[in-house]
């Protein structure tokens, strides 16, 4: 095509699913338009007009609101006859002559398919007595939007929108643990990934990721050429994608000083503060920078470890370097700081129990309340199934409908096995494909347990909710901070609980250098601008609290749920700021 006709590209996060059979249907679907890991995980500040991107950070999006905007768009072009023939005339500018009867019909199609989930979905949550959560900018229920997606909607008659078993209305929930968008670098080494250290393989991990932004999936039926969980999931690409996120193995270098990822990495404070030479607000003092330092080995190190790139860290305490196999506090608990599994390394993130962090609990109540009623018809016993594939010593569970999550490990790994039969891959294939992890859950929350009934001894399973800490490279660039976006700058995030912001605005990429995070309100009282998210933290899942420095008491043993370390005075906290922004 010649420049005016030429294709124009996506907007990043977006990417066209080619047309292809339906596995649910058998009938043929055109190009389709969909999401990408990069739109939830591409970051943006802005600072005095300047614009800076950066892969891999957490994206100012609110994909619910795309989805609301989209509804109204189309159904604005088949109301306003001038809206639609803008419409097709651009079409035409793009893809040559168009049949505009059919154009129109199709998004007659897309506009009753929209209205009709809609109508579906707040008719369920209505009858529950319940409403979705605000995700608003920045955040998204992940985990129940896949869990609605897959053991809902999937079972959907695509005709009719009808389920064929009721109790499956049931396995619809609504919004109700949204989390920001976590930064993924490094995230392929990490042992356990999510807030809630509760995947282990990657595969898996990507895969119900995708089939939770829509990929089609056929969970209904088997019928000739359409077996169950064929999916239109590209599991290669996944996988390729995943690999090139990874980079080289860092322990290709016999020294620890030598050491470092090389795929996907986090921004440095230095790159975006060359962008802004002579500005004070982007300026670093390294006097208390060597102060941060010590104090980030004395408050910080426990759950984040040693810092991925600072070797004035790892030469002044070589035995609590993060590259070190094993760092002597670790060791005395008979934990190791990178496990090997498969001939690779995995970096062991720190867990720690909800209540021990004492932050919003709601993203945990996902892994260990939510559960979901499965059709006979899949053959899914998803303790029995994890078990016998992959020996994950799951102990019984005495209700009738299993864990969501345990179910959705099932399914997704039933995918992945169906995709390779349907593909004839080899032995070699699946096993490079799988990587070295099992899909297996994690042993800190599923645990098992004895119980004595009617005289007799069981196993039955228990349940211990976690967060992991991860590293903190690149953390200066991840706000608003904990996992559900509760405080707005990582000065906030060292005030004690009590003296966090209550409110504030978010959806704005504005940058705050000084403060390190959002932009904020002058006064809690005011109002945001017009179309951003007021983010209040007395409601439901908006809760600031824990991971707090307050108090006299310095022997961590014996500080109380929620606080991790004595109050910082103001120059410490000063300091460890100055030191955070060089990770």
């Amino acid at each position: 095509m010649d420049g005016e006709h030429a294709r124009q590209p996506l907007p990043v996060g977006f990417a066209i699913l080619k047309g292809g059979i339906d596995p649910a249907t058998g009938a043929f679907y055109e190009d389709q338009i969909g999401l990408t890991c990069a739109a939830c995980h591409t970051g943006h500040l802005e600072y005095k007009n300047v614009s800076i991107r950066f892969d891999g950070g957490p994206a100012m999006v609110n994909l619910g609101e795309v989805e609301r905007v989209i509804g109204l768009s189309i159904g604005y072009t088949l109301i306003l006859p001038w809206r639609f023939e803008r419409f097709a005339n651009r079409l035409e500018s793009i893809e040559g002559r168009i049949d505009r009867k059919k154009l129109r019909s199709d998004l007659e199609l897309a506009l009753q398919k929209i209205k009709a989930q809609k109508t579906a979905s707040d008719g369920l949550l209505a009858g529950q007595g319940v409403a979705d959560l605000d995700e608003g900018f920045g955040r998204l229920d992940a985990l129940n939007r896949i869990g609605n997606q897959v053991f809902y909607t999937s079972f959907l008659d695509p005709v009719t929108g009808e389920l064929s078993d009721p109790l499956l209305k049931g396995n619809f929930a609504r919004n109700d643990a949204p989390v920001s968008f976590p930064p993924i670098w490094d995230t392929p080494y990490f042992l356990w990934a999510q807030y809630d250290a509760s995947v282990l393989n990657e595969l898996v991990r990507n895969s119900g990721e995708a089939l939770g932004v829509s990929a089609k999936i056929n969970m209904r039926a088997p019928a000739p050429g359409r077996p169950l969980f064929e999916s239109s999931i590209h599991l290669s690409d996944i996988a390729r994608f995943e690999e090139l996120l990874r980079g080289t193995d860092p322990f290709s270098s016999a020294e620890a000083s030598g050491r470092k990822f090389n795929g996907l990495v986090a921004p440095r404070w230095k790159d975006a503060q060359d962008r802004f030479k002579g500005d004070p607000a982007w300026s670093i003092d390294e006097t208390l920078v060597e102060k941060g330092r010590d104090l980030y080995r004395s408050h910080c190190f426990e759950c984040h470890r040693g810092p991925v790139n600072d070797p004035a860290f790892d030469a002044k305490w070589p035995e609590d370097s993060f590259w070190k196999p094993e760092n002597p506090d670790r060791s005395a608990k008979g934990e190791k700081n990178w496990v090997e599994i498969g001939g690779r390394r995995y970096f062991n993130v720190a867990q720690l129990p909800v209540n021990v962090i004492g932050t919003d609990h709601q993203q945990s109540n996902v892994l260990t309340t939510r559960r979901v009623h499965l059709p006979e018809a899949l053959g899914l016993n998803p303790i029995d199934d994890l078990n016998k594939a992959w020996g994950c010593g799951l102990s019984a569970d005495r209700a009738a409908d299993p864990l969501f999550v345990l179910a959705l490990m099932d399914v997704v790994g039933k995918t992945i096995d169906q995709w390779n039969v349907a593909n004839n891959s080899s032995e070699q294939a699946k096993q490079q494909m799988w990587g070295p992890r099992k899909n297996c859950q994690n042993p800190r929350v599923y645990l098992g347990a004895r119980v004595s009934r009617n005289g007799k001894d069981k196993d039955v399973l228990a349940l211990e909710p976690q967060y992991r800490a991860r590293p903190l490279d690149g953390v200066w660039a991840t706000a608003p901070y904990l996992h559900n976006g509760s405080v707005p700058t990582l000065k906030d995030m060292l005030l004690p609980q009590g003296r966090r912001p209550s409110s504030f605005c978010v959806g704005s990429r504005k940058f705050d250098p000084v403060n390190v995070g959002l932009v904020t309100k002058a006064r809690a009282n005011d109002a945001g601008a017009a179309g951003l998210t007021d983010f209040n933290v007395s409601l439901l899942g908006n809760s600031n609290r824990g991971h707090s420095f307050e108090g006299n008491e310095t022997d961590i043993r014996r500080l109380p749920p929620g606080v991790i370390g004595p109050e910082l005075s103001d120059t410490d906290r000063r300091a460890l700021l100055e030191y955070l922004k060089t990770l």
